[in-house]
């Protein structure tokens, strides 16, 4: 009976995808108001973004309409010290200051202040974020930890994606697109007044992804289709109490074909389908309180997802949080909250392979944290001094402290330093998962092949992965746009590695009903035995040349080396982690306004090669026309990747799926509006 790694491989792919304002539109706002944007994401408190002590970029609804982008991913390929490389359709590779692999493990994501991070498998599974684009007002990107105001995870940077109010969404929208092989997408929304009470969206939405193609362009390698609705209430006004409710359903069917090797070593592909779908509820009040602004926010989420005939999972979140910013007192402006987040999993293996202990799990993290802003001198120095004191029952107590200094000159030049610490929580995965990866041939005749196994290491007291950033910046504001030039250097300790079973193999191992009978089992032990260290430029500039023309662009660059080990599973880890990165990319934009509502944007996009996977460096460019005869209806025809056939943007760090190549696309698009 050949024994394929196909069925070795599939319970990980269990255990990884299920394992886990203003009223005003800010497309109609003038270029000096764009780049006074304010920002709330890095200090938990709205403040203008030339006054923000981070690296910092705002992405507003006109960045992404003019874009083009269909999806979140899509949208941040034009943020500096953020990679995104497509890996098939609908599956991406986002990473902040280094490449993260498919699901993003050290990169919080927030949609409204609801995380999306899973701690079942640590990451972001970013198929399922199939938001309504038009309802975005922005998306704010801080690069560097975030941690001490957000939490574990953290550990790169933190994504807030935030959607309009309800009261600025009233009327009828109607979204259609089509691209060039027939594949849809259909979105409606309705808004309306709830009296004096405020008002309230629903929207609905389908769409079926382009799939990628094999390598000889011939074939289609994968597919994603799916629907998504919801709705968003919110109370009238901006002044005093304020409240709103959201809540969202969604469901994804996706398709991929995984690469398998026999026992003889012959090569072959078995098709993986994924289904998954979840829901959630996410409600916030707002106050006065003791002078200053008080917030509670609580929201339940729910995911559920199987693997074929594999098997299935879910997870469910309960999570509470409150903060208060008390009026400020002299110099000092303090901040502070507490939180709290029930998670449950549940993990249905329905093979031998993967053995999850146990398989129910309840997990509880509390969190404190406190920050002071203190002004030493009006209008030219400023200090912020803040930490985060939290407890999971997956690692230990973990305080993660940040120290900022902030220089301005003159209104139109800042400086920055800061010092950060963030952690990112071990996953369940990691650590109660023992899975067979595989056989190996060892070029022994006596012992030909092995089966290597991953588990959690003898005796392992699992911690969190932790980094210490440093960073220095520099920001001009260019009259009504630009420029930022940042410099950081990330040294991460503590991350989680394979390494060598020091006992050698397990004879006679796991037997088999044909020659040799049995296979020796290799223990591969997971522990925090990872180093790596990064160090990088990020340029970033939004420059109008005059009314009809802006232009953008940002480049980075950045080494990451990994810690090298005597031991060679964990030498191959610092190696991998490398290797996953390219080393430098970049974009360009042109915004261009024509006449009688006609504009035109050209985008080109060039990015390393990565060594992982073999991936050659690559340049994208792309056209988007668009019309707006009127303010009730739009016009959008776009062109992908208009001057390569198809191209490898990025090979799967973690399942190992048929590389899934992007071909030449376009698409047209209208949106209505009521």
């Amino acid at each position: 009976m050949p024994c394929n790694r196909v069925r070795l491989v599939l319970p990980l792919a269990l255990s990884v995808q299920l394992a886990w304002a203003d009223d005003a539109v800010l497309a109609d706002l003038a270029l000096e108001d764009l780049a006074r944007l304010d920002v709330a994401t890095v200090s938990r408190k709205t403040q203008k973004l030339s006054e923000t002590p981070a690296a910092v970029t705002v992405l507003t609804a006109e960045d992404i309409r003019r874009s083009g982008a269909r999806s979140v991913p899509e949208a941040l390929r034009e943020v500096p010290g953020v990679s995104v490389a497509q890996i098939g359709a609908g599956s991406w590779a986002v990473g902040v200051r280094m490449a993260e692999g498919r699901f993003s493990n050290k990169l919080l994501v927030q949609i409204d202040g609801r995380s999306v991070y899973n701690p079942l498998f640590s990451g972001v599974f970013w198929e399922s974020l199939d938001l309504l684009m038009e309802d975005i007002e922005r998306i704010e990107v801080v690069r560097g930890p975030g941690a001490s105001l957000w939490g574990a995870n953290a550990v790169t940077g933190v994504i807030n994606i935030v959607t309009r109010k309800a009261t600025a969404t009233r009327g009828s929208l109607i979204s259609a697109r089509v691209d060039h092989k027939g594949h849809p997408a259909l979105a409606v929304r309705q808004g309306f007044d709830i009296g004096e009470l405020g008002a309230v969206r629903v929207y609905a939405k389908g769409s079926e992804m382009l799939p990628s193609r094999s390598a000889d362009g011939r074939s289609e390698v994968d597919h994603n289709r799916g629907w998504s609705a919801g709705f968003r209430m919110d109370s009238a006004g901006s002044a005093g109490n304020t409240w709103m409710v959201q809540g969202n359903s969604f469901r994804r069917t996706t398709s991929e074909s995984l690469v398998t090797t026999g026992l003889d070593g012959s090569a072959g592909l078995y098709p993986l389908s994924l289904e998954f779908e979840g829901s959630s509820l996410l409600g916030r009040y707002s106050w006065g309180l003791l002078g200053g602004e008080a917030s509670v926010q609580t929201y339940f989420d729910n995911l559920n997802a199987s693997v074929g005939e594999s098997g299935r999972g879910g997870i469910s979140t309960f999570d509470l949080d409150f903060q208060h910013r008390l009026a400020p007192v002299g110099r000092h402006e303090l901040m502070w909250g507490a939180g709290g987040r029930y998670v449950k999993t549940d993990i249905d293996a329905a093979t031998p392979i993967l053995t999850i202990s146990p398989a129910e799990r309840s997990l509880q993290v509390m969190s404190a944290f406190v920050q002071d802003e203190i002004t030493l001198q009006p209008r030219t120095w400023k200090a912020t001094l803040g930490a985060r004191l939290e407890h999971s029952t997956l690692s230990h107590f973990e305080p993660q402290p940040t120290a900022r200094l902030m220089w301005t000159p003159t209104e139109s030049d800042s400086v920055w330093a800061n010092w950060s610490r963030a952690t990112r929580t071990p996953s369940v995965g990691e650590i109660g998962a023992s899975i067979l990866f595989g056989a190996k041939p060892t070029g022994n005749p006596m012992l030909p092949i092995v089966f290597v196994r991953s588990t959690p290491g003898q005796g392992w007291s699992p911690r969190a992965e932790r980094v210490d950033a440093l960073e220095l910046g520099y920001r001009r504001t260019l009259r009504n746009g630009s420029f930022e030039a940042v410099l950081f250097h990330h040294d991460y300790r503590r991350l989680i590695a394979g390494y060598l079973d020091p006992n050698g193999l397990i004879l006679p191992g796991i037997p088999l009903p044909i020659p040799p009978y049995f296979i020796p089992v290799q223990n591969i032990f997971r522990g925090n035995v990872g180093k790596a260290r990064s160090t990088g430029v990020e340029l970033g500039l939004d420059l109008p040349v005059n009314d009809r023309f802006r232009f953008q662009a940002s480049y980075t660059a950045v080494n990451l080396k990994g810690a090298r080990s005597s031991d060679p599973v964990t030498d191959a880890a610092g190696a991998e982690l490398e290797e996953a990165s390219p080393r430098y990319w970049g974009t360009l934009h042109g915004v261009i306004g024509l006449a009688r509502g006609h504009e035109l944007d050209l985008m080109v996009r060039r990015t390393g090669a990565i060594t992982h996977g073999n991936v050659p460096a690559h340049t994208s460019f792309d056209v988007r026309y668009g019309w707006r005869p009127g303010p009730g209806f739009e016009l959008t025809v776009m062109g992908i990747n208009l001057f390569d056939k198809q191209h490898l943007e990025y090979m799967s760090n973690f399942l190992p799926t048929q590389p899934a190549y992007l071909s030449r696309q376009a698409y047209v698009q209208g949106v209505w509006r009521f």
